[in-house]
């Protein structure tokens, strides 16, 4: 059964008027389709996104009266506003009607229902009551009349014309045609070709649920995939910065025993000459005391003494070569594991791409 929603364009959100089928598969207003394709370039189905139209050279009029006409929605439509209106008998007019013609589609109160069934024209209808009766039934029961004399039942099928038409019709306006044929033959023949039609859509929406049931699993696969990978993204890292510590740690530890070597070589160099220092400026002290005081006998053993005290002494300034030795550069050892580790990810990175770009056949 078709939900009052169903019955209702997506553009004016009114019963549908002349619903045109557009190549999506939804329906819109004769109208509405053409007001939407002059209001855009390109336009395509409002509820979708997809093209109205592959192409258009002509007039968006002419696009549209192109696309089929849902005959059958628009059946339901004029059905449906046949059950919602009031309830009145059409023949009364003031009286509450509680049955419905399904043939005729007039609403009759319980004495007009009466008379309706005795009448010879409309003894055969079927009266039903309204509570009961919804617009698929009430417009799968609508006469077939004639095209062009609309109080006339339909008894034929122009093929030709696309027209349902009466006897009178076939023997005048019909005759000519080629196939005209008895529109109950043809109406089983549509049911045949709607039952094959039904058959194969259902073939294909099966087969899509099941495409699209793979291409879920696939999206799921890839999410999980995705997941792993970062998890396993995050442990490598997590090693190479661990890596990356040690290697710092060690370095500068290098760094470090280089710098504390050579240091302490300076320190023993400088306590010497402090030492050094120390003595030549109490042996200086003692010689200028000396030179001022200058007692005669005393002077000239001092004299002697001094001079052998300080010839003793190592007075050389000459500072050794390991004084001047410079402790060994890490920049050249800290670029190069840059540049192996830059390798080493460049290469790790290359394979993991590698390795996830592939096509899995369905």
């Amino acid at each position: 059964m078709a939900e009052p929603h169903e019955r209702e364009c997506a553009v004016c959100t009114n019963d549908f008027t002349t619903p045109k089928i557009l190549p999506c598969g939804h329906l819109l207003c004769r109208e509405c389709v053409i007001s939407w394709m002059d209001s855009k370039p390109d336009a395509g189905c409002p509820l979708c996104r997809c093209p109205i139209v592959k192409q258009s050279d002509g007039s968006s009029s002419d696009t549209v009266d192109a696309l089929p006409t849902d005959f059958v929605m628009e059946a339901l439509v004029e059905s449906a506003r046949v059950v919602s209106k009031d309830h009145l008998c059409c023949v009364c007019e003031d009286v509450r009607a509680d049955f419905i013609c399904m043939q005729c589609q007039d609403m009759l109160c319980t004495a007009c229902t009466k008379a309706h069934r005795k009448f010879s024209g409309t003894r055969s209808h079927d009266v039903e009551s309204v509570s009961t009766v919804t617009p698929e039934r009430l417009a799968a029961s609508r006469p077939a009349l004639c095209a062009d004399h609309g109080d006339k039942q339909a008894e034929y099928f122009c093929r030709e014309h696309r027209l349902a038409v009466c006897s009178a019709c076939k023997a005048n306006k019909h005759k000519v045609c080629l196939e005209t044929n008895y529109l109950d033959d043809e109406i089983k023949s549509v049911e045949s070709s709607l039952t094959d039609l039904t058959k194969i859509l259902v073939e294909a929406e099966q087969k899509l649920e099941q495409a699209i049931g793979q291409v879920t699993s696939r999206l799921h696969e890839v999410d999980v995939s995705e997941q792993e990978d970062m998890a396993q993204v995050d442990k490598t890292c997590d090693r190479l910065h661990k890596l990356v510590e040690d290697v710092c740690n060690t370095l500068k530890d290098k760094c470090r025993k280089q710098h504390l070597k050579i240091r302490k070589s300076l320190c023993d160099v400088k306590t010497a000459l402090s030492n050094c220092f120390g003595k030549v400026t109490s042996h200086k002290h003692i010689v200028t005391r000396a030179v001022a005081v200058s007692p005669r006998p005393a002077l000239i053993h001092m004299t002697q003494a001094l001079t052998d005290r300080v010839n003793s002494l190592d007075l050389s300034t000459d500072l050794q070569g390991e004084v001047w030795v410079k402790p060994l550069s890490s920049v050249e050892c800290c670029q190069e594991v840059v540049r192996v580790i830059q390798d080493e990810l460049l290469m790790l990175t290359q394979e993991k791409t590698e390795s996830k770009v592939k096509f899995y056949p369905f």
